[in-house]
């Protein structure tokens, strides 16, 4: 009986390194043109991103138009006669701080809202002639001397600037609640402090300064040769003549 042995398998292929002359082949595509392949696209991708960025940043904001709908005709309720002399004005600014603290969950959270407004407006000080008695003023026709007993100056109007008054930043906490009244109280603190400033010593007797030197000259274009002013103290209604 004969035993079959099988071949030897064949040996492994050997492989012999590239040559640099094979590297550099008219066949073999370089590696800078592989790349140019992929330049253009990228450059306009990066175009493209720059140019939506910037229609972005320029794009028009959007239009507001206030206007008063349906206007109501305006109802005159009362009519004076008034009989003043300005004689200061004052144009004054201030900036009034508004806080509501408020409470929350049974007492455990604070919040607050608060309003920053910025106030600008005019005070005019002058002498309510309407108050003079009928023996507070008098002429002396011998001496052609004029007698006034004047009411001390007195603030007699007192506005805001609305266009120059505006609220300059209004923060609401999260738990708090819009108190839609801030602004109103920040209106009203800021015309009694108008008026305080107006009361100033210093104003009251640039007031006074002013209206003697006005009635002055009226008195002697009416023919007198001397004007004599006093005042009544402040508070006062009446006065006696001096």
């Amino acid at each position: 009986m004969t035993t079959l042995v099988p071949p030897p398998p064949p040996p492994p292929p050997v492989t012999t390194p590239a040559s640099p002359a094979s590297l550099t082949s008219p066949h073999a595509v370089p590696l800078g043109a592989q790349l140019s392949r992929f330049a253009w696209p990228a450059a306009f991708v990066a175009v493209a991103a720059m140019t939506f960025g910037y229609l972005h940043d320029v794009r028009p904001k959007a239009a507001s138009e206030v206007r008063i709908e349906h206007p109501t005709p305006t109802v005159l309720k009362d009519l004076r006669e008034l009989a003043r002399l300005e004689t200061l004005s004052l144009h004054v600014e201030k900036v009034v701080d508004v806080k509501d603290r408020q409470t929350r969950l049974y007492g455990l959270v604070d919040a607050e809202d608060s309003l920053l407004f910025v106030a600008t407006g005019e005070v005019v000080l002058g002498v309510d002639l309407g108050k003079l008695a009928d023996d507070d003023a008098r002429y002396d026709e011998a001496t052609r001397t004029a007698y006034i007993h004047l009411p001390a100056p007195e603030v007699l109007s007192t506005r805001l600037d609305e266009p120059h008054s505006y609220v300059h930043a209004r923060t609401t906490e999260m738990l708090a609640k819009r108190n839609e009244a801030l602004e109103s109280v920040a209106r009203r603190d800021a015309t009694i402090a108008f008026e305080a400033a107006a009361k100033d010593p210093k104003n009251v007797d640039r007031a006074k300064a002013q209206a003697e030197k006005q009635l002055r000259a009226l008195g002697r274009a009416w023919g007198a040769r001397d004007v004599v002013i006093t005042w009544r103290p402040e508070g006062s209604t009446l006065g006696t003549m001096l």
